[in-house]
């Protein structure tokens, strides 16, 4: 009786974490990544930008692609930028996703980096309206500065639903581990029961 017990407590604990790391191991880093504030609040806005936060539709957008807040771009002869320097543990892997829509206009650009590093640069981007994620794979150092540059000349680009979070090859425990430790306790308890018996 005490080794089924011994069973089933290890198989809920296995479950369990399984849940709980799906649902907590990877908050985003990143304030107000999807402008839910209504303004650019946790955001560096440079000097004379002509990027707005707007709720609804807005020139060829239809809404938002998170929430009900998003940012829209419509700098004139120069790029506008926004960025916001994150917290986070040096040596771990992050995603650093965002979702962009734009309709090719010309001219305008594009572009999103990870401290001095460009991950993403075009020149009259065009996702066809629709809302589109890009994401990129980045190593954290401890404290590193997201970036976002544009303009837009004719018209307007929309950007929503930015995030960092922790992805595998760092501190935060992954699923696969967690299933081999609760491997292990259920093969001990077989064990266990085995010798029991004889």
């Amino acid at each position: 009786m005490r080794v089924k017990t011994l069973l089933v407590v290890a198989a809920l604990f296995v479950f369990t974490s399984l849940g709980a790391t799906a649902a907590f191991a990877s908050p985003n880093l990143v304030n107000n990544g999807s402008f839910e504030t209504g303004d650019f609040t946790g955001w560096n806005v440079s000097s004379g930008s002509l990027e707005e936060v707007v709720t609804g539709p807005f020139s060829v957008y239809s809404g938002a692609e998170d929430g009900v807040w998003y940012s829209v771009w419509g700098n004139v002869g120069s790029d506008g930028s926004i960025s916001q320097t994150i917290s986070d543990v040096a040596g771990q892997h992050y995603t650093f996703s965002f979702w962009f829509a734009s309709v090719g206009d010309d001219p305008s650009d594009f572009s999103a980096s990870w401290n001095s590093d460009v991950l993403f640069s075009q020149t009259d981007p065009n996702t066809g309206v629709t809302w589109t994620e890009f994401t990129f794979a980045v190593v954290g150092t401890g404290s590193d500065t997201i970036t976002f540059s544009g303009r837009d000349d004719p018209a307007w680009m929309a950007l929503d639903n930015i995030s960092v979070t922790a992805s595998g090859g760092g501190t935060t425990p992954e699923p696969s581990s967690l299933l081999l430790l609760g491997s292990g306790v259920l093969a001990m308890g077989g064990v266990i029961r085995r010798k029991l018996r004889g």
